[in-house]
């Protein structure tokens, strides 16, 4: 049975905990702070672990591209004679990608970026369906949407589809017109994309990030005045780390005089190089110039294992190049410039952890971003199934690895 409160959750992604805690974020309407570890990989992985409370290896999501040999990408491979001053271009990449929405039918996130056109043969997107709504999940995993549904919980949603003003502005007409609506979820990557342009501008920042608390208190007041008491939760998936560096690693593997497609595959995100092989002679090859690099990581199958983003069938790599924080793989395929901000590091590193902000004390403490789905289940007064996938136990209330407390009340 849901709660009679109506909960507000604000999804505020890269606003990082050590940004947070230094500018006092939303101390009026979330007085209670906490640290969270996130996961290992970008966006595509850490929100569908906030949604469904399980890890990569669980949901299923991890990179934004996978390789499979039916690929239903696989007709951009038409354009891969285009001219690369054309091709590369954002001016034409950017009505394609729209176009390719359509056409499709796809209605989750995913971007072209910089990808040759002649790899969409060999790689397939994971993210087809819309994970802000029910059935997402291809692995069976239930976000907090089919919780919703299946409770029959009159809710809303707003993402990255929607314009920051304009979802706001929704926001605050359903909160005076639907009193129905016992929850909400705002998403918004407004404060991801100006972080990776001005990072370390701590005005500019400081700027950006009281616009965003200035528009949660006036809907979070809003529902006060027409509802009474709320519930609140705002929340990120990962910080983000002011780059220090930028390496040619596809240079580096080219030199070997190996070839890409025949001999090994490779995607080159932009902080990890995920390689397929062929041959061991090509393995040996590579393995041996990456361990020579002092700027990045050959993750183990262990190292993956504890990071809950180890896949059986290899689709998102066989092997893994992590680089090290602050460093970035430039060029790569989502872009030919280094940002000013990248996430995508160990979440070990500082920059690299979330924050979760909420007006009511959580017990146990959320100190991961999947326990972020707990918090939004307990609000709403649902309760997860006791399997989740493939005969996991739910994970949603296990805490993160950090064992010092991580709470910060200042009610």
């Amino acid at each position: 049975m849901a709660g009679d409160k109506l909960t507000l959750v604000f999804f505020v992604d890269a606003l990082g905990w050590e940004i947070a805690r230094k500018l006092g974020c939303f101390r009026d309407v979330a007085p209670y702070s906490y640290r969270q570890r996130t996961v290992l990989g970008y966006s595509c992985a850490a929100q569908p672990t906030i949604l469904t409370g399980l890890m990569p290896d669980e949901h299923g999501h991890w990179g934004m591209f996978y390789r499979t040999e039916r690929s239903d990408l696989r007709a951009l491979r038409s354009l891969r004679f285009l001219p690369k001053v054309i091709s590369s271009h954002r001016r034409f990449r950017r009505p394609l990608l729209n176009y390719h929405r359509r056409r499709t039918g796809f209605t989750g996130y995913y971007n072209l970026y910089r990808i040759p056109f002649h790899l969409f043969g060999a790689f397939d997107l994971i993210e087809k369906r819309d994970i802000y709504a029910p059935g997402a999940f291809a692995s069976g995993a239930k976000s907090i949407f089919d919780h919703l549904a299946a409770a029959d919980v009159p809710y809303r949603v707003w993402t990255w589809k929607h314009e920051l003003d304009e979802g706001f502005a929704e926001l605050e007409t359903a909160i005076r017109d639907d009193h129905k609506m016992r929850f909400s979820l705002h998403y918004t990557p407004y404060i991801d994309a100006f972080l990776h342009g001005h990072v370390g501008d701590d005005e500019a920042v400081a700027g950006a990030v009281a616009l965003i608390e200035r528009r949660i208190a006036r809907v979070v007041e809003l529902a006060r005045e027409t509802q009474g008491d709320v519930n609140v939760i705002i929340f990120s998936d990962h910080g983000m780390a002011e780059t220090t560096g930028e390496h040619d690693v596809i240079s580096v593997v080219a030199a070997l005089g190996l070839r890409q497609g025949s001999d090994y595959q490779v995607f080159y995100d932009s902080t990890m190089a995920r390689f397929w092989f062929e041959s061991p002679h090509a393995r040996d090859r590579i393995v041996g110039a990456l361990k020579e690099l002092d700027y990045g990581t050959v993750l183990s199958d262990a190292d993956l294992k504890r990071e809950g983003v180890f896949f059986g069938d290899r689709r998102f790599g066989e092997l893994i190049f992590l680089m090290n924080p602050t460093r970035l793989i430039v060029p790569s395929y989502m872009g030919g410039r280094a940002p000013r901000g990248m996430h995508g590091f160990s979440p070990e590193h500082r920059d690299s952890y979330a924050m979760l902000a909420s007006s009511f004390e959580v017990d146990p403490e959320p100190t991961h971003i999947r326990d972020s789905f707990r918090v939004m289940m307990q609000a709403a007064g649902l309760q997860p199934g006791p399997e989740t996938v493939d005969g996991h136990g739910d994970s949603a209330g296990l805490s993160g690895t950090a064992s010092d407390s991580n709470q910060e009340v200042t009610a």
